[in-house]
């Protein structure tokens, strides 16, 4: 399978080429590889502007990504497209140029902006036929996964960083990967809200409908340490996701070339929808 990328400006774009193009990297993904990019970078955002040179240069030269600049000769000759701009302002406007070819496309986080862009994105790929997948890595960790379908827990304590992004403010750039970590384990059928600021983080107490109910710790500087700590009657979970021997990234990249395989998401369109109303809902309370 020829796999498109749109964007070389994030390490991710970094990462899932070696992943599926490096056959003797570390968890290598078979199935498809990433054989031409359309290398685009936004200009006002300087995590973009700045890291884009080392990363095209590692994505074209290093693993032989053809560079190109037309939507219409990417799209002749791949089979499905990620969208890896570091920006999610853009990414609605990148899905409407390549949603009428109906092919599967991922799209990295955030997969939008709000709610309004979130349903025109459902409503193309509805009228198109296209699959559409959108996820953080971290819900594909091994630690997670392992107790994704745990029923009997009741509350937990989720921790890592959330540094912040004036072009995407709260929690749409880092804070979505803390909080799918949660709706992962817990759903995402949120009752009440409550936030805390304090000099070095911020905790969000969420209360689910079930009456279950978890604390996010967002710590405001930058490092790898996503973890939690679960709590059923009889037991206690750790997860340590620095520390896996597996990187939750490969547990990613399987999932989205079976979703390229199949067209069927892991990871459902509408519960992607509710996740952007969330963090909606937290950068609301968060700037009151």
């Amino acid at each position: 399978m020829n796999i498109g990328l749109i964007g070389l400006d994030t390490s991710h774009c970094e990462i899932f080429t070696r992943l599926l193009n490096d056959s003797s990297a570390p968890y290598n993904v078979k199935g498809g590889q990433i054989t031409h990019a359309i290398p685009t970078y936004s200009e006002d955002l300087p995590i973009s502007r700045e890291r884009f040179p080392n990363y095209y240069e590692i994505v074209t030269k290093k693993y032989g990504v053809i560079p190109v600049e037309d939507v219409k000769e990417l799209m002749a000759a791949v089979d499905a497209v990620i969208i890896g701009t570091v920006d999610g302002r853009n990414h609605l406007d990148w899905f409407k140029k390549i949603v009428s070819y109906s092919k599967p496309i991922f799209i990295d986080k955030p997969v939008v902006m709000s709610s309004v862009e979130m349903q025109e994105l459902i409503n193309l790929s509805k009228m198109h036929n296209t699959p559409v997948m959108s996820s953080s890595s971290l819900r594909f960790s091994e630690s997670v996964a392992a107790v994704a379908s745990n029923k009997n827990i009741k509350s937990g304590y989720f921790f890592g960083p959330t540094p912040r992004q004036e072009q995407m403010p709260g929690y749409f750039w880092y804070g979505i990967h803390l909080l799918e970590m949660v709706v992962t384990i817990f759903g995402t059928e949120v009752e009440k809200m409550n936030i805390e600021k304090f000099k070095d983080c911020e905790q969000i107490h969420l209360t689910f409908t079930n009456e279950k109910h978890a604390i996010l710790r967002g710590e405001n500087d930058w490092h790898n340490r996503f973890g939690a700590i679960l709590h059923s009657k009889k037991s206690v979970h750790s997860l340590r996701l620095w520390e896996e021997k597996k990187p939750y990234y490969a547990g990613l990249i399987e999932q989205v070339v079976h979703f390229f395989e199949t067209g069927v998401s892991p990871v459902a369109i509408e519960e992607t929808k509710r996740i952007i109303g969330l963090i909606e809902r937290i950068n609301r309370l968060s700037n009151e």
